[in-house]
């Protein structure tokens, strides 16, 4: 029977955790077991926990936290505690689907998935669908290194990985959260980084959780998600989108850039395939980076003749290939870069 551990991080959770306790009791497949962080709850969330824990069908362990960790580190912690062959992450207010388990299991009957990851229900409070992330979707199966992770990951609860995914835990803090820099990545952001270099990441179309949305949210879903769909006025959206091209092109060197680090720093100790894939993801993000500040000059030069040689030499290394998934900006940037990057980027 496969060992799956779930690893939850609390704090302050009281309001919704006994609801997520009652469906991780009525999964078709049950965990090995429940390990618990939480992070100085002030309220009932451990008493709730330990309660639980009396009756549960599976071993619970709680760990609590002698100083605040923040939500990114206590998941770690979280995950790191877990024994299991299989991790999945949990959090505190959502619901499960009683097959999230046993449907999630099956991806890993291919020894090379790494990480799957589903689809999942978005409801109010009191339970009432608003939609899905379905957004966040993919290919059913996807190679390693076959696209790139870059500003984009599942929701930590959808995820589940095998335990390999943490053996590169010792360069987490090199990196920086995409929403927060300031930061190491999220949990659900590293797990997932890590996996797409490693190994398959396999995608699950179905609905495998309720994903509440209330006020005390972290994180949470909203239709501008979907903003393809909302009017927008354009010359506020133009607007934002000249102000703002140069930083964020910076920030994302910077991040591939990063991310290229962390790889060429963990590839010495790792050995066969993962060794190979490590150096060969230096390799694809450390170029990702060289066109993010080449395209950056696009909005940065005051010379016409160097915006347009910026251009060229993207064309050149083939860097507007189709996005994430060919290891490119996109054929949209060029389009936007020749028709005002070129035009007015000296403007801005």
């Amino acid at each position: 029977m496969v060992s799956v551990s779930i690893a939850m991080a609390t704090y302050n959770g009281e309001r919704f955790i006994r609801e997520q306790l009652e469906s991780l009791a009525a999964q078709q497949h049950l965990p090995s077991e429940l390990v618990v962080s939480d992070d100085g709850s002030a309220d009932n969330t451990l008493a709730i926990v330990a309660q639980f824990a009396t009756a549960a069908p599976f071993p619970v362990y709680i760990h609590q936290n002698k100083n605040r960790l923040g939500y990114r580190a206590n998941f770690m912690r979280a995950a790191s505690l877990c024994t299991s062959d299989l991790i999945a992450f949990c959090d505190q207010d959502d619901v499960w689907s009683p097959r999230k388990l046993a449907v999630c299991i099956r991806a890993f009957e291919d020894p090379a998935v790494l990480l799957a990851y589903h689809n999942a229900t978005v409801v109010t409070e009191a339970g009432v669908p608003l939609g899905n992330v379905g957004v966040f979707g993919s290919a059913p199966l996807t190679a390693p290194l076959a696209s790139c992770a870059l500003g984009f990951r599942p929701p930590g609860f959808t995820e589940v990985f095998r335990r390999p995914a943490l053996d590169l835990t010792d360069f987490w803090e090199m990196s920086r959260d995409w929403l927060d820099p300031t930061q190491p990545m999220a949990h659900d952001q590293w797990v997932f980084f890590v996996s797409s270099v490693f190994g398959h990441t396999a995608y699950i179309h179905e609905p495998l959780a309720w994903y509440r949305q209330h006020a005390s949210n972290l994180y949470g879903w909203t239709r501008d998600l979907r903003a393809w769909t909302r009017p927008i006025r354009f010359s506020r959206s133009v607007h934002a989108a000249l102000s703002s091209k140069a930083g964020r092109l910076k920030r994302m060197e910077e991040y591939a850039g990063r991310f290229a680090r962390i790889l060429e720093e963990a590839a010495p100790a790792l050995a066969g395939d993962w060794q190979d894939r490590a150096a060969s993801g230096a390799t694809k993000y450390r170029n990702l980076a060289e066109l993010f500040e080449t395209r950056r000059r696009i909005y940065t030069t005051r010379s016409f003749r160097g915006r347009l040689s910026a251009v060229r030499q993207i064309v050149s290394r083939r860097g507007y290939r189709t996005g994430w998934a060919g290891w490119g900006v996109g054929r949209k940037a060029l389009a936007f870069d020749l028709c005002v990057g070129v035009s007015v980027g000296h403007l801005l």
